[in-house]
């Protein structure tokens, strides 16, 4: 999904083998899904996830912004670098470098297991 606006995603599971897979992308909602693939987002806006599980969040959402995610589970390194207006809320984090060189970020009943984050 590359240059694409307006996506909804919903009970889907993003195979490793889709890395890259959603690069330059706006207006993009996922719920209820399993995002499997390293650097699936880049430079990508107006983000919603809702209910999702990156297995595997190596180097995903750079240089992103407006981003939302809720009810949900991110074990990566590097995720979210450069990214902004960034929105968490009953997220729970496990990688280092998470959000390295992000601006106004915005954080609720969370948890980070990290090393230099942010």
């Amino acid at each position: 999904m590359w240059y694409d606006d307006n996506v909804k995603v919903e009970n889907t599971t993003f195979e490793t083998m889709s890395r890259s897979g959603i690069w330059y992308t706006k207006n993009i909602l996922i719920k209820n899904s399993a995002l499997q693939a390293p650097k699936l987002f880049r430079r990508a806006s107006h983000i919603k996830l809702d209910n999702v599980h990156f297995v595997d969040a190596e180097e995903i959402m750079w240089t992103c912004n407006d981003i939302k995610i809720t009810n949900s589970q991110i074990n990566g390194d590097h995720f979210g670098k450069d990214s902004k207006n960034i929105y968490l809320d009953h997220v729970s984090v496990v990688g280092n470098y998470v959000f390295y060189g992000a601006e106004n970020i915005e954080v609720h009943h969370s948890t980070f297991v990290s090393k230099d984050a942010f």
